[in-house]
């Protein structure tokens, strides 16, 4: 049985290139990726609003309240972090936020 290997390069400034490392992969794609996710974008099923937030969250390495901004069509219009941290203090600013609603 033969097995084929895939090599990705990184192209560096002097027009040569290497081997891409594993975070230029990621970061690579998730680039390609937000090009494809942009405003407008419908999010009418859980698993497209599973893709995507994998696709904004997946590689994160804090944890954070994010808001995700949909019209009546479930179009994106906005994806906002709000906070960051751990989840005890995300969780006391998203109570602090969603208080601040309810006052407005």
């Amino acid at each position: 049985m033969t097995t084929s290997t895939i090599s990705l390069l990184a192209q560096l400034d002097d027009g040569s290139s290497r081997p891409a490392t594993a975070d230029e992969i990621i970061a690579a794609a998730r680039e390609h990726m937000s090009r494809r996710v942009r405003r407008g974008t419908q999010l009418t099923s859980p698993k497209a609003t599973r893709d995507y937030l994998s696709l904004k969250l997946g590689t994160l390495e804090r944890e954070v309240f994010a808001v995700i901004f949909l019209d009546k069509r479930h179009r994106l219009i906005s994806y906002q972090e709000m906070f960051q941290g751990t989840i005890d203090g995300a969780l006391y600013l998203a109570m602090r936020l969603s208080i601040a609603f309810k006052c407005l």
